[in-house]
């Protein structure tokens, strides 16, 4: 599906799929799994190649980033939601040169699909490619930034979980409570790296464009690109700090599983050592001799079963002194 914009008037353009020429007034085409016909027309209007997926899924920096004439190739990972929540990564083409920029996806992405409708930011933007790049470029950023915000406050209130008072649960509860913590600690983390993925993409193409489009970009448009290169390096910054704490919660965690777990080692621990002195004197008293002392005298059951009792006793008292129940 190709949706054909004006990002300045925010107008779309329906496309003569027969035509060998675009509607005036267009400066984005945003192609949405191409089938082969559109993929026809691009190239007939364009002039150019329509990169294909398994192209655009090459990770080298020569194949995400080249120049073919007077047309740009870019590609990027860009975060994709599926049905069940879980971010995905996928690849975002682009195709740019001096009046039209070009985009070929094949997940649905918000940030590709808001701006379809959305009004206009800035009316005295001009109606070109680079121009459709960089308010592309500055809504993908914005959603990396609401993302890592989102983050942040799952990783205040984990670290708040992590580090309350426990002592009036029992080991299996709070056993539990861990590894659902762990388990969200992941979910942040993985999302947290496909997002370092997209500002790595977008990081190395805005040099990129302000180097090999430096012909006809106006001053308007580079000071737009060291913008976009300043909110990365400082959403790069505040990732790895974000990285750091997840490492940091992530371990603090294991380690106070690994607490419990030793708890209920030293419990079984505790109990077996109690248990087998009671044990030992049942093992006496039951064996199968003929002369006993014990056997013929009056008292020598209540005695056996004190022997039994006062032989686990001692373990428990000993334990307790040493503050290990």
């Amino acid at each position: 599906m190709l949706t054909l914009i004006s990002t300045a008037s925010r107008r779309t353009f329906d496309a003569d799929l027969d035509s060998d020429v675009l509607p005036e007034g267009v400066n984005w085409i945003d192609a949405f799994r191409p089938d082969e016909r559109e993929a026809a027309y691009l190239e007939r209007a364009m002039k150019i190649a329509v990169p294909t997926y398994a192209r655009l899924s090459e990770i080298e920096t020569s194949s995400r980033l080249y120049r073919d004439k007077d047309h740009l190739y870019m590609s990027l990972p860009a975060i994709v939601r599926l049905s069940s929540g879980s971010p995905q990564t996928s690849p975002l083409g682009f195709v740019l040169n001096k009046d039209l920029l070009l985009t070929i996806r094949y997940k649905q992405m918000k940030a590709c699909e808001d701006l379809h409708y959305a009004q206009p930011v800035n009316n005295r933007r001009a109606a070109d490619g680079p121009s459709a790049l960089i308010t592309l470029l500055e809504a993908i950023i914005d959603r990396a930034a609401d993302e890592l915000e989102k983050i942040h406050a799952e990783l205040d209130s984990l670290s708040a979980s992590v580090f309350a008072d426990n002592q009036s649960k029992g080991p299996e509860k709070t056993t539990d409570d861990l590894r659902r913590i762990i388990t969200r600690v992941g979910r942040a983390g993985d999302l947290t790296s496909k997002i370092a993925d997209v500002l790595l993409g977008v990081g190395r193409m805005a040099p990129f464009v302000a180097t090999e489009a430096a012909d006809y970009l106006t001053a308007d448009e580079r000071a737009k690109i060291k913008s976009l290169s300043r909110d990365i390096a400082s959403l790069n910054d505040y990732e790895t700090r974000q990285t750091d704490k997840i490492q940091f919660l992530l371990d603090a965690t294991l380690g106070l599983t690994g607490i419990e777990q030793n708890v209920i080692f030293r419990i079984l621990t505790i109990v077996s050592v109690m248990v087998g002195p009671p044990t030992v004197v049942a093992g006496v008293y039951g064996m199968n001799f003929k002369y006993m002392p014990e056997l013929e005298w009056p008292f020598g059951y209540a005695f056996g079963l004190a022997m039994v009792f006062v032989s686990g006793l001692i373990p428990f008292i000993w334990f307790k002194k040493r503050g290990w129940l």
